[in-house]
């Protein structure tokens, strides 16, 4: 009674019938088309058209399915990368303070350091022996 359903089954029928009339190379007015033989082979061979429609169908939708899926992760992938990027970058705004005092204590020790001990014992630690080039 369902229209859809109705056209369904007609297109695997009909389908069935010509695949029979090819696969055994007869005319649409074969004498064999006739027979009750035959009959029974389009019944059977209706049924493999069905089963090949509806593993065909399956294949599809499993192949949609998954290409949803991938495309679902991608998207979930995209987002963990900006918001690990977003609290990258809130992380070093936070301890902005903290690396710029770091760096003063560095240069104070630095220039601090140098002068008190002694200025002719810095640099002639510092000085390299010149070395010849090899070759």
């Amino acid at each position: 009674m369902d229209e859809k359903q109705r056209k369904h089954l007609d297109e695997a029928i009909a389908d069935a019938r010509m695949l029979l009339i090819r696969e055994n190379k007869w005319t649409v007015d074969s004498p064999e088309l006739k027979t009750e033989d035959f009959e029974r082979k389009w019944a059977e061979k209706t049924k493999f058209v069905l089963i090949e429609n509806e593993q065909r169908r399956r294949r599809q939708l499993k192949a949609q399915m998954q290409e949803e899926g991938r495309e679902q992760r991608r998207q979930e992938e995209e987002a963990e990368a900006r918001r690990r990027k977003r609290q990258h970058e809130e992380d070093w705004e936070a301890t902005r303070d903290q690396r710029i005092n770091s760096w003063r204590q560095f240069q104070k020790a630095k220039t601090g350091g140098g002068g008190e001990g002694g200025a002719g014992e810095g640099p002639e630690k510092k000085k390299k022996k010149k070395l010849k080039p090899i070759g």
